[in-house]
């Protein structure tokens, strides 16, 4: 909520604007870095172990899917990262930093074989698996889009490795419907949507204005699902990012906050962690790059379609009048890639990692650079190695 979000503009800070000037809090850094790999990644590299050595194919198949999807996140945020000697405990405390295109050629061969090991009629986690219920079709399906995503990010640095890792998984076989989301449920209380959490005690973030009013631009209805109307005049009405203050006469109240979906009534809303929207809208950039046959305007209209259906299940999106409606609109008509970026873009939303290192690979949308981002003159592309690490 406080940077990827941020800097891919479509949340921001309208107390403590640390991130929105770009100064990145030391201890925050420590947190996250501390996080993936004391912790998350720690304990999914003992799933793996555990796996392999007690026989359970699903488990260290799931494992090594997962472990790449937090490496992922991990390599995105930092760039250089220890990978190939990380997770040894007292074995090596000195890990070498493995250069970021190492790292991601490594994740598709993780996702490949960890996919290759999963099998429906083996043991599995009995009511643990929250995502896919011990269906290892949609975990391999999970695995194969993940490597047409990780791919996909290759396109501007090493094109000809992109279309050939992107050919491979979308022959492989990722997602075909909403029914495969990848989507956490979010049980009940203690264990209730992080958003939810944070709105009971506080009210630190809103709408990014470059989104709001990209949605009002362009009619799309998502605006009445993703934001909530400005409290003091009903109107839909982002803040400014890279700012470290409200403009002179708006109050708090003038400003549109994140959806109540999400914060206020959302204590068991699903996060989603990959969806058949984003899949589909990949597939139609990479039709757009010659890199498949398909069509690209079918594939991006069929993704948009996608996204606005994908919280049926919870009551949520827009209506099916409201969608043809918006399909049909001249001011979304298929024009070339970018249309495509773009509503990637607004299909992540809710996905801060996702939509901030998309919009860093493609430029789209443009991002205004704020009056008050003074420290780095620019909106960050990394995070900053935590000092822990640096001593």
């Amino acid at each position: 909520m406080s940077h990827t979000a941020v800097w891919a503009q479509h949340y921001a800070e309208i107390q403590y604007p640390d991130e929105e000037t770009g100064n990145v809090r030391d201890s925050r850094m420590d947190g996250y870095w501390t996080t993936y790999y004391a912790g998350n990644l720690k304990d999914i590299q003992t799933v793996i172990e555990t796996g392999s050595e007690e026989g359970l194919v699903n488990a260290e198949g799931v494992g090594r899917i997962w472990k790449a999807f937090l490496f992922h996140h991990v390599t995105d945020l930092w760039g250089d990262v220890p990978y190939s000697q990380a997770l040894m405990g007292g074995e090596n405390t000195t890990p070498v930093y493995d250069a970021q295109a190492d790292i991601y050629a490594d994740l598709l061969a993780e996702l490949e074989a960890g996919a290759a090991l999963l099998n429906n009629s083996a043991e599995g986690f009995g009511d643990g698996d929250l995502i896919y219920g011990n269906d290892f079709t949609k975990w391999r399906k999970f695995a194969n889009s993940l490597r047409m995503r990780l791919a996909m990010r290759m396109s501007e640095v090493n094109p000809s490795a992109a279309q050939s890792a992107f050919v491979a998984a979308y022959n492989a076989g990722g997602f075909t419907s909403n029914d495969d989301n990848a989507m956490i449920e979010w049980p009940g209380a203690p264990y209730e949507n992080p958003f939810f959490e944070n709105w009971q005690g506080r009210d630190d973030h809103a709408m990014s204005r470059t989104l709001i009013n990209i949605l009002k631009d362009l009619n799309d209805p998502r605006l009445f699902f993703y934001a909530e109307p400005a409290a003091s005049d009903g109107e839909y009405r982002g803040h400014e990012n890279g700012r470290d203050d409200l403009p002179e006469g708006v109050s708090f109240a003038d400003i549109s906050r994140i959806s109540d979906f999400w914060r206020a009534n959302g204590a068991a809303s699903p996060t989603a962690v990959m969806t058949y929207s984003e899949v589909l809208l990949l597939e139609a950039e990479a039709a757009a790059r010659g890199w498949s046959g398909g069509d690209p305007e079918a594939l991006y209209l069929e993704g948009i379609e996608a996204n606005m259906n994908q919280y049926d299940p919870w009551g949520h999106g827009p209506t099916d009048a409201q969608i043809a409606e918006y399909l049909d609109n001249p001011d979304i008509a298929y024009t070339g890639l970018e249309d495509i970026q773009l509503q990637q873009w607004i299909a992540l939303f809710m996905n801060g990692n996702e939509a901030w290192s998309n919009a860093r690979r493609t430029g789209v949308p443009d991002r205004p650079v704020g009056a008050d981002l003074v420290w780095l003159g620019k909106i960050p592309t990394r995070y900053s190695y935590p000092p822990d690490e640096q001593s």
